[in-house]
């Protein structure tokens, strides 16, 4: 019994836990700009790239590692037609779960386009 009732309190908890893994909004609706590829999307934490380019728009990504957060902001960046991401942010955020601590990392940034 008490195996049970600590299984089915896991399994709700791992449930609740699916979140989006990315999320963004558009700032320039004036066109839409075919995807890229995730591997060419570069990552800066500057305000600025060298170079003319349009801001896209605004873009949050989560992960369960910095590398991860990145990577899934990269790829949302890519689907979006960005090419690079200014202003690069990232947050640690530790949550426990039945004591056990779990830590989720937060990036966040502008999509541009070159």
């Amino acid at each position: 019994m008490r195996h049970t009732y600590l299984l089915c309190v896991i399994s709700l908890a791992l449930a609740f836990c699916g979140c989006q893994t990315a999320f963004y909004t558009l700032t320039n609706t004036e066109k839409m700009f075919p995807a890229t590829t995730a591997e060419n999307v570069k990552v800066t934490t500057n305000d600025k790239i060298e170079g003319e380019y349009t801001e896209v728009g605004y873009i949050f990504a989560q992960g369960t590692s910095v590398e991860g957060s990145i990577n899934n902001l990269k790829e949302q960046a890519a689907a979006m037609g960005g090419t690079a991401v200014i202003r690069l942010q990232t947050t640690v955020l530790r949550n426990y779960v039945m004591f056990i601590p779990v830590d989720t990392y937060y990036c966040q940034g502008i999509v541009v386009k070159s």
